[in-house]
C-alpha cells in the first residue's frame, strides 16, 4: 500500500476528519485553547509523518463508515430496524456468551444509553430478551430469541452477498487485508485507552 504524501495540508488536516459541520467549531487557534495539538504545527520528522498518516486513516475510516451505511441501508429497510438496532441485534446474536448492555456498547463503540434504547426496541419486537445475571443484579444478560436469531441469519446472508460484491472489485490481497485489520484493531484499542483515561 503506498504511503500518503507527507505534507500536512487541507487534504490531511485534522479538521478534515471532523467534517464540514464540525470544523467551524474548532477553527484556527481553537486547538490551543483546548490543549490539543494541531498537526500543522509540526511539519517535520517521523512524528509529523505518523500524524499525517493517522489523520488520513481516520478520515478514510469515516468515509468508509458512511459508504457502508449507504450500501447496507437495504438490510435496515428489510429488517424494519434502525442501523444501531441492527448492530445491537447482531452483536447479541454473535456473542459467544450473553452480553450486558455495557458490553455491547463497548464492542460497538456506542454509549450505554444508545444501546439501552436499541435493546428496548428489540425486546418489544420479540427479538431479544433479558436474563438474570448471576454476577450483577442490575446488568441483565441479553439473549436473542428464535425470532431474533432467524432475523440475524437473514441479515448475515444479505451482508455476505453485499461484501462479496465489494471483494470482487477490491485490488487487495489477503495479507494486505489482514494487515489493515490488525492496524485498525490496534488503533481502536489505543483510542479506547485514551477514552478510558479521559473518561
Amino acid at each position: 500500500m503506498q504511503g500518503r504524501e507527507t505534507g500536512v495540508g487541507p487534504r490531511h488536516s485534522f479538521w478534515s476528519v471532523l467534517g464540514p459541520a464540525e470544523a467551524p467549531k474548532y477553527g484556527a487557534g481553537a486547538h490551543v485553547a483546548r490543549g490539543g495539538v494541531n498537526p500543522a504545527d509540526d511539519a517535520a520528522g517521523e512524528g509529523a509523518a505518523k500524524v499525517t498518516e493517522l489523520v488520513g486513516i481516520l478520515r478514510d475510516a469515516i468515509r468508509v463508515s458512511a459508504a457502508s451505511q449507504r450500501i447496507f441501508s437495504r438490510l435496515r429497510e428489510d429488517s424494519g430496524l434502525t442501523g444501531i438496532e441492527v448492530l445491537t441485534l447482531m452483536a447479541i446474536t454473535h456473542a459467544q456468551e450473553p452480553p450486558t448492555v455495557p458490553q455491547v456498547g463497548r464492542s460497538l463503540g456506542h454509549p450505554r444509553q444508545v444501546i439501552q434504547r436499541a435493546v428496548r426496541v428489540l425486546d418489544d419486537q420479540g427479538l431479544v430478551m433479558p436474563r438474570p445475571n448471576p454476577g450483577h443484579k442490575r446488568a441483565v444478560l441479553l439473549v436473542a430469541t428464535d425470532k431474533g436469531r432467524e432475523l440475524g441469519r437473514s441479515i448475515d446472508a444479505q451482508a455476505a452477498e453485499t461484501i462479496s460484491n465489494v471483494a470482487r472489485g477490491l485490488d487487495l490481497d489477503l495479507p494486505e487485508l489482514r494487515g489493515i485489520a490488525h492496524g485498525m484493531l490496534t488503533l481502536h484499542q489505543r483510542m479506547d485507552e485514551l477514552s478510558d483515561e479521559r473518561g
